[in-house]
């Protein structure tokens, strides 16, 4: 009887005394011998009796270093010339090289060439040849210091500009005292385009504000603001009465009477001028009228 028409018992001595020395000969695993091969109709697809080799794929790691420059600068191939006027490793200026000899008059693997200066383009972005970009060949050790310079003063002004934002606290039922030296403050700071948060909340101990008192605190605040050129609201959350947190953005702008004064001292400056101009034009004709009476005596 073929293995794979056993009965039930068949199968259970062949798995016992038959089996193990199949897997003693040969190494084959006991899914692929017929009598123990799933039937059609619970079947899955088993893999071939090959040997199980695995490919690994070779991956590039993507220049970031490259990358980077080339997103702040112009480098190498990246320039739109066919002519450029060239400045060497010397210093030396070159007008007019074509591009292709310009890249190959240096070592790549230590320097780049870099547009310095951009040239005119027509309406449809071609090279103008009568404006060609000025380039020059910088090491990429200095190229890379100057990125890092570069990177370096931009967190720097992100920085500051992040630092500036204001926090306020007030309660709802602050005294009209304390409540006007705040609004002062915060105007102050949104003329100087300073970012400032609000937070209004209730005092932990003492007066409870009366929802009319905090409708009337809301529109101070905003009364306010209104008086501050291009302060405008950001974002608001919570509840009046309850704790809340406005967001204000101002606008810098120059004192007007600091605009005033140094105009009022220009003016000054020239009406001093104009009469030592006025009293040297007196000197002389005094002057001239004197030599005119001697020489009539």
């Amino acid at each position: 009887m073929p293995p794979t028409h056993m009965s039930s018992t068949s199968r259970a001595l062949y798995r016992v005394f038959i089996a193990p020395n199949i897997r003693s000969t040969i190494s084959i695993p006991l899914l692929y011998v017929p009598a123990f091969a799933p039937s059609a109709a619970n079947s899955v697809s088993t893999p071939p009796l090959t040997s199980r080799t695995s490919i690994r794929t070779k991956v590039y790691a993507k220049d970031t270093r490259r990358h980077a420059l080339s997103d702040s600068y112009t480098i190498d191939s990246a320039i739109n010339a066919h002519l450029i006027n060239l400045v060497d490793e010397e210093g030396s200026f070159h007008r007019e090289v074509p591009l292709h000899k310009a890249l190959s008059s240096f070592n790549k693997v230590t320097h780049h060439l870099i547009q310095v200066s951009a040239g005119k383009v027509d309406e449809f972005g071609n090279p103008d040849p009568e404006d060609v970009p000025t380039c020059r060949v910088i090491s990429k050790m200095d190229l890379r210091a100057q990125h890092e310079r570069k990177l370096e003063s931009m967190r720097r002004q992100s920085k500051s500009q992040s630092s500036v934002k204001k926090m306020m606290e007030l309660n709802w039922a602050i005294a009209g005292g304390d409540l006007k030296h705040r609004l002062g403050n915060l105007k102050r700071f949104l003329n100087e385009g300073k970012k400032v948060e609000v937070w209004l909340g209730p005092k932990k101990r003492g007066k409870l504000a009366t929802p009319e008192e905090a409708e009337g605190l809301i529109k101070a605040l905003l009364d306010a603001v209104a008086e501050c050129k291009g302060a405008r609201e950001k974002k608001r959350e919570g509840q009046v009465g309850g704790v809340m947190t406005i967001v204000f953005e101002g606008q810098k702008v120059e004192k007007k009477a600091e605009k005033e004064g140094q105009k009022t001292e220009k003016e000054g400056q020239k009406t001093e001028k104009e009469g030592q101009n006025t009293e040297k034009e007196g000197e002389k004709a005094n002057g001239e009228a004197a030599e005119a009476r001697a020489g009539n005596t």
